[in-house]
């Protein structure tokens, strides 16, 4: 058996009024007496009729709808900016319409085709390396706004809200110095990573600014597969046994570095509670969620805005969909010591 939908004619038949009087009160315009357009609603909900978000569109030019790609859903930095960019989202009375590109970049431009024909009022990118010139036009000329989410400074002429990642490094480093370690080693993220270089950039000049040796062969990158990260960090500490701590790049380092310091005969103490015997080290990373596992484990960690990144942008895409005329943004969102946990 066949089910007809509820068509605008059968709420204007059944609620004794026009067509033309309907379509005014399911776009919100023209001069309808409030006794009229609750009759037309509640007829609405009797019947079961679904509002038709696409011609809603055509009327208006409007689709309550923001665009959200990010290249991992299981990445924790990425699945919190999405948590965050959905949450303010669903407060303004719109939906997000979530793609995922993975990798490459003919991925990303399939996602951004099918948000540019949905008619999206607004697009958040998480992660700025597919903005190129190219993408950045079609938007422009499909008056679409877009706000970049990432985690590093990865595009220009776009507003970009992101950790400020060589802060949360010199925070990181500073709190080790200060608790008496002279001899720190940075580990893990790829080469190429520019979340990495800029921690880095942090954790260099931090060293520097406390007068402490620096040497590159104490900065190891490394995937983030468990046992590279295992055998990387015991061939390291065997090699170069004085070092009494590391910065691990993100969670899953510092779940490496843990387990391959304890193969390697190393007692891992917390950062504030470290002695210079048996061959101690104390580990501290970043964390974009994910750290709960690691509770039980002497891990310290300093945790990054990633959700505030989401609503933040969330915030600045409605601002630009407002008609908010300013020059582009780059926002930083700082880590501090309110957040260091261990």
């Amino acid at each position: 058996m066949t089910v007809r939908k509820v068509t605008i004619t059968d709420v204007a038949q059944e609620a004794g009024v026009s067509v033309a009087t309907v379509s005014l009160v399911l776009s919100g315009k023209g001069r309808i007496s409030q006794k009229t357009a609750d009759k037309v609603n509640a007829t609405i909900e009797a019947l079961g009729y679904v509002r038709n978000q696409q011609a809603a569109f055509l009327r208006g030019n409007v689709s309550n709808v923001i665009g959200l790609i990010i290249p991992d859903l299981t990445e924790p930095f990425y699945s919190e900016v999405a948590s965050g960019v959905s949450q303010f989202i669903e407060k303004q009375n719109k939906i997000v319409f979530l793609t995922q590109c993975g990798k490459s970049q003919k991925s990303f431009d399939l996602c951004l085709d099918s948000l540019i024909r949905y008619g999206v009022d607004g697009i958040i990118v998480g992660s700025g390396i597919f903005l190129n010139n190219e993408v950045l036009s079609r938007l422009a000329h499909s008056r679409i706004p877009v706000v970049c989410a990432a985690r590093a400074s990865e595009c220009s002429g776009v507003d970009i809200i992101r950790p400020d990642n060589t802060l949360a490094a010199k925070i990181a480093t500073e709190h080790l110095i200060k608790n008496g370690h002279h001899q720190i080693a940075y580990f893990g993220g790829e080469s190429d990573s520019l979340t990495r270089a800029e921690r880095i950039g942090g954790y260099c000049s931090t060293l520097i600014q406390y007068g402490l040796p620096f040497r590159t062969e104490w900065i190891v990158d490394s995937d983030d597969k468990q046992q590279n990260i295992i055998e990387k960090i015991t061939e390291f500490l065997q090699q170069f046994p004085k070092v009494s701590a590391v910065v691990c790049h993100n969670t899953a380092t510092a779940l490496g570095a843990y387990l391959g310091a304890l193969k390697r005969g190393n007692t891992i103490s917390t950062v504030d509670n470290h002695s210079y015997f048996n061959q101690e080290i104390s580990l501290l990373g970043f964390d974009n969620i994910g750290s709960e596992a690691l509770y039980d484990i002497p891990v310290s960690f300093i945790t990054q805005p990633s959700k505030e990144v989401g609503t933040q942008a969330a915030i600045k895409i409605i601002e630009r969909i407002n008609g908010y005329d300013t020059p582009p943004q780059s926002v930083l969102l700082p880590a501090g010591f309110s957040q260091l946990k261990s």
